[in-house]
């Protein structure tokens, strides 16, 4: 839908008219969620700290888990859980993960967020997970 707004220009005594869409956030299995958002995972391949890893950005719509997994060396999310750390539904930010045990420098690793009943949420087929490496 789109709408039109009048602004006022300051420097003289013309107005502008411009049409802008009115979208809507939330359509889908995850509208009326925490924040109006579906699940999403950024994370950057990165050294460990302590032998912490820090996801920089995780959205749930309910609470649940961001698991970390290895990688099993033919570029998919193999079985192997080597982190995780509960959340509440919403935004979190640099959120530190503990690992165990450490993987080797170059493993592909996988940020995961799951679902309270241990599954991934996801998207048709599509699960919310990112991949990055272990530096």
């Amino acid at each position: 839908m789109f709408r039109s707004a009048t602004f006022a220009v300051l420097a003289g005594a013309t107005t502008l008219t411009a049409p802008f869409a009115t979208v809507a956030l939330a359509a889908g299995p995850y509208a009326g969620t925490a924040d109006n958002f579906p699940p999403s995972v950024i994370a950057m391949s990165q050294k460990p700290k302590g032998g912490d890893v820090s996801i920089t950005y995780a959205n749930l719509p309910e609470k649940g888990t961001l698991a970390i997994f290895e990688g099993d060396g033919k570029g998919r999310m193999g079985k192997t859980r080597v982190g995780k750390v509960a959340l509440d539904a919403g935004d979190h930010r640099n959120i530190k993960v503990q690992l165990s045990p450490m993987p080797r420098n170059g493993t592909r690793l996988y940020a995961v967020l799951e679902q309270p009943n241990g599954k991934p949420f996801k998207n048709q087929r599509t699960s919310y997970d990112r991949s990055f490496k272990v530096l």
